[in-house]
């Protein structure tokens, strides 16, 4: 049986009228991407703490960016923001490999599914601190829009 990821989100209907009152599209996905990035943290801090660690490539391959997939070289466009977590291929190229029979196990190698682990155990705090990181991004960047344009306004 599958298991739920399912979690709750508060604020969520406050927090996008908020963004909207942000102005430029680019301004919005800017500011919901660095608290996305950062919401993200925990689930990466748990992952490379739980992945076996044989050389420390793996471990240190772990990224929070963009991702491999298509949609996430085509970047954040719209209304859509998303981010991933997990293994930089540009770090080395084998860890493609080494990062599936870790996480699924292989022919002579037991499962130890650190990424799996930790994106269930910290999907809720992640979710959480993305609530709060969002409403401070948004406070940050409403207060740099207006001190810019004040500036604007005292250049004449």
């Amino acid at each position: 049986m599958a298991k739920s990821t399912a979690f709750k989100f508060e604020g969520g209907k406050a927090l996008q009228r908020a963004l909207g009152e942000l102005g430029k599209p680019a301004t919005i996905r800017a500011t919901a991407k660095r608290a996305l990035n950062r919401a993200a943290e925990p689930i990466r801090d748990a992952w490379e703490a739980g992945v076996d660690v044989d050389s420390g490539d793996l471990k240190s391959a772990i990224r929070i960016g963009k991702g491999p997939r298509r949609e996430e070289k085509r970047g954040n466009r719209g209304d859509r923001v998303t981010t991933f977590v997990g293994v930089d291929l540009s770090v080395n190229k084998r860890l493609s490999t080494y990062a599936r029979i870790e996480e699924m196990g292989g022919h002579n190698e037991v499962a130890n599914p650190a990424g799996r682990r930790a994106f269930e155990t910290q999907r809720q705090p992640a979710v959480d601190r993305l609530a709060r990181d969002l409403s401070e991004e948004i406070d940050k960047t409403a207060t740099r829009s207006a001190r810019r344009a004040e500036r604007l306004a005292a250049k004449g």
